[in-house]
């Protein structure tokens, strides 16, 4: 195999996992079993800065469908899975970075901004384009979100249990 047919498979097999479906890890393995030990795969020895890569494209699709669990925008859509399922995806995420030794980054941040937006815009659309209860999740289990992005349970809407399940 030349370097060239190497690159454009190792950029076939990210592109995959970047664009994986709801849990990331499954397909970043699926992968590096696929470029390492199947069979009819081509038996690769992976760099590190090959395998990074790939945790990187697993993380990125991770942060993605976080985010798109928080988005207003996204509420009505199929694809639009609530808080719920972004604590979920949170708690996969910092599993797969820690079983990876991947260095955290400042997407806590932002996930916690983000929260906090759809938070706000969620209580201003509530009973009107969204239903009363947005919320697909208890209040403590929104409490355990936010805290677990860094974000004090003081700093909630003191009346955002009322759009919670």
């Amino acid at each position: 195999m030349t370097e060239d047919e190497r690159k454009e498979l190792l950029a076939d097999e990210w592109l995959i996992v970047r664009d994986s479906g709801e849990i990331p890890e499954i397909t970043f393995h699926a992968t590096l079993h696929y470029l390492t030990k199947e069979n009819d795969g081509p038996k690769l020895t992976l760099s590190e800065e090959e395998l990074d890569e790939l945790k990187d494209a697993a993380t990125q699709r991770y942060h993605e469908i976080i985010l798109r669990d928080m988005s207003i925008e996204n509420f009505h859509k199929s694809l639009y899975r609530g808080l719920k399922r972004s604590a979920y995806n949170w708690h996969r995420c910092t599993v797969f970075m820690e079983r990876q030794s991947i260095k955290k980054n400042n997407f806590q941040k932002i996930a916690a901004n983000t929260l906090l937006i759809f938070l706000e815009q969620g209580m201003t659309l509530a009973g009107k384009e969204l239903p009363e209860k947005f919320i697909n999740c208890t209040v403590l289990e929104l409490i355990e979100l936010a805290g677990e992005l860094g974000v004090a349970k003081e700093l909630l809407p003191s009346e955002i249990e009322q759009f919670c399940l």
